[in-house]
């Protein structure tokens, strides 16, 4: 028996000399009595440190006395010894080990030696505190983050869900519970699809992500917008086992968007859609009728007469107007229609599905009657109408800008038919608008290359018949059409911005030759040249500077009068005012053209600071045969001159004509009883044959 005994500790030193792992044993007072060849490469020791209680001078002061206190308890116990704890060398090198220890016991039970092995654990402990700083370190971001934390065990189906995250539903941690269910439960009905779908599709592949938006009920009901993040973590083959994410309140921003939306799409005064909303709907109407192949028609209306409610009643008066005619409009169509405002007084109706072509014609002709209905507004009644394009999808066309500019023609042809009325698109409209685009174009070519002409139509003052003055009339002589009246052309140079340009060089042309005539035939000669009031909505000063520093230029400081319209005056616009002003004080007179034919107002001869007043020729074109028109044209003269304001009747065709404007005292007429406009070398020679210009009242 003793010879097996020590032959199995024969064995035992030689495996244990030849193990990677430190061994040891120790008697239980706690010398060691052997150490290998690992333990001691471990510990950096010889053999003769390691053994006794030499080692012992090694322990970390912090731990040694724990170390004795566990090896007693064993000790007494005839327990395993397995402790994990710091040595300390001279060098500083410190290491966390973990011992392991079996009791050896004699056949009598009694405790007799500990064998055991000895591992270096520092790089493990290393780890762990790592990873407890790092665990600290989260638990202390959760706290502080504005997310909500969630971590589903998707085996057991347990959520741990974070304070933040039950305090943004309103719910104390513990009433929420701790599963996924407590989560569903709070999705929107409206959400829980879309939200159960993509989580579906993250869970079954790992590069579809898991992020949505959707509504939760708080404990109190409210419905709150949350951003619900998530990722899964899956085992070896891919299966998800855990899934952790974070929820972010986003209601203010969610209300923001819906804030920016409704304003980007919907007119803030009706509430309607406006015009990018509309787009989209026509946009969507389009591609539904040809899925469908179905027809629907698109309303263009223009409120008649709202530029004047504004005008007389104020804006706010004319906000309530819109809102109004907004409603009466609803009122008529279907929910499946859309009605919306694009802009000013215009709205658009998109009727969908027509079954029957007359339902178009009956609702057109009701939104107009109902339009025409009184508004009560600001306690007054006031009267407008509407004037209404129609276009046809698929009959007129099948493309979205086409739709709407086809019936923005039609409107204008409803308009220009004396309003009140509705009128379908037709190709003769198209060609039309062709036409007018095209000579628009050729009309910025012509003041480049020069196809403008000014002609002169004179003006005789009735006390002696001899030429007064002179009206500048522009002509454009086109490579094709020939001559073009300035009716024709000066509407189409007013929308596109060209008029600022042909009013310029009209201008400069007519001073340059008063100039010329002031000095061969009388200083006190004059043009009277138009200008439109487009003009006058320039608010840069461009203008009135280029025409006063014409003037300066020329050394002219009388010779222009400008014609201004009733129109203009309307507005009773302070830079109007202040704009002939300025020409006044620079030698240039104002003077009234076709007057009584606009929005007359007696008031306007008293607020503007006018030269002239001229009788338009409606008045005086059948002057001999209308005693209406002859007391008209006496009243106006008799007006103007109390006022001071001296009279040019146009449009004189009779010698009966000018000797009634005689007998009326009217000082100056102007027509083709006299000439017709002609050029500037023509009238050069008329001056020339006449006599020199010395009225003697002047």
């Amino acid at each position: 028996m003793k010879r097996d005994h020590e032959s199995k500790h024969k064995r035992f030193f030689q495996l244990s000399e030849n193990a990677a792992t430190g061994i040891f044993e120790a008697s239980p007072s706690g010398e060691c009595t052997y150490s290998n060849k690992s333990l001691q490469t471990l510990l950096g020791l010889t053999l003769e440190q390691t053994l006794g209680l030499g080692y012992a001078t090694y322990f970390h002061p912090d731990d040694k006395e724990a170390v004795f206190k566990h090896w007693y308890r064993c000790i007494a116990k005839k327990a395993t010894f397995s402790y994990k704890f710091r040595v300390h060398f001279p060098n500083h090198k410190e290491l966390h080990l973990l011992v392991n220890a079996q009791p050896i016991l004699d056949s009598k039970s009694q405790l007799i030696a500990y064998v055991g092995c000895v591992e270096d654990v520092s790089e493990f402990n290393k780890i762990q505190s790592e990873l407890k700083v790092n665990q600290q370190r989260y638990e202390l971001a959760l706290r502080g983050s504005s997310a909500g934390i969630w971590d589903w065990n998707i085996k057991t189906n347990e959520v741990y869900y974070s304070v933040k995250f039950t305090d943004l539903l309103g719910y104390d941690n513990l009433a929420f519970g701790n599963n996924w269910a407590s989560l569903l439960e709070q999705v929107h009905p409206d959400d829980v699809g879309e939200f159960e779908f993509q989580l579906q599709q993250h869970l079954d592949d790992p590069f579809i992500e898991f992020n949505i938006e959707c509504r939760l009920f708080s404990q109190k009901q409210h419905e709150l917008w949350f951003q619900i993040v998530g990722e899964a973590i899956r085992e070896e083959h891919g299966i998800p086992f855990r899934m952790v994410g974070s929820i972010l309140d986003i209601t203010d921003k969610k209300q923001s968007q819906i804030v920016i939306w409704q304003q980007a799409n919907f007119d803030p005064l009706t509430q309607l859609p406006n015009r990018n909303m509309f787009a989209d709907r026509l946009k969507q109407e389009i591609i539904k009728s040809k899925r469908n192949c179905d027809k629907f028609a698109l309303f263009f209306i223009d409120l008649d007469h709202f530029k004047e409610v504004n005008d007389t009643l104020g804006h706010e008066a004319g906000d309530l107007l819109l809102i109004e005619a907004s409603e009466r409009i609803k009122l008529i169509l279907r929910e499946s229609d859309t009605v919306s405002r694009i802009g000013g007084d215009e709205f658009t109706v998109i009727l969908s599905q027509i079954q029957d072509l007359n339902c178009i014609d009956i609702i057109a002709n009701k939104i107009i009657q109902t339009l025409e209905l009184p508004f009560y507004i600001c306690n007054e009644s006031v009267f407008i109408s509407a004037s209404i394009g129609i276009t046809l999808f698929p009959e007129h066309t099948d493309k979205m800008d086409e739709l709407l500019k086809f019936s923005d023609q039609a409107m204008y042809k409803s308009k220009n038919k004396g309003r009140k009325q509705f009128n379908y698109f037709t190709q003769q409209l198209k060609l039309d608008a062709d036409k007018t685009h095209a000579l628009t174009q050729e009309l910025r070519l012509a003041i480049i290359e020069q196809d403008f002409e000014v002609l002169y139509q004179p003006i005789i003052c009735l006390a002696d018949n001899n030429i007064f003055k002179a009206e500048a009339l522009i002509r454009w002589h086109h490579k094709e059409l020939g001559i073009i009246s300035p009716a024709d052309f000066i509407p189409l140079a007013e929308s596109s911005g060209v008029i600022e340009s042909i009013g310029n060089w009209v201008f400069i042309s007519a001073a340059q030759q008063v100039k010329l005539w002031q000095d061969e035939f009388d200083s006190r000669f004059q043009i009277s040249v138009n200008k439109s009031p487009v003009q006058f909505q320039n608010p840069k000063e461009s203008t009135e500077l280029l025409w006063v520093s014409t003037l300066e230029q020329l050394n002219l400081h009388y010779g222009i009068c400008i014609e201004i319209t009733e129109g203009l005056l309307l507005e009773d616009c302070p830079e109007t005012k202040e704009k002939l002003a300025k020409f006044q004080e620079n030698g240039i007179e104002v003077s009234l053209d076709d007057f009584g034919t606009g929005y007359a107002s007696l008031s306007y001869l008293t607020k503007f600071d006018m030269n002239f007043l001229k009788i338009d020729q409606a008045f005086v074109r059948d002057l001999e045969f209308s005693p209406q028109n002859q007391a008209l044209c006496e009243a106006i003269i008799v007006m103007a001159h109390k006022l001071g304001l001296q009279v040019i009747a146009e449009g004189v065709e009779t010698s009966a004509q000018m000797q009634i404007l005689k007998s009326a005292h009217c000082d100056f007429i102007q027509g083709y009883l006299i000439s017709k406009p002609i050029s500037a070398e023509a009238f050069t020679e008329q001056l020339k044959r006449d006599a020199p210009f010395k009225p003697d009242y002047l």
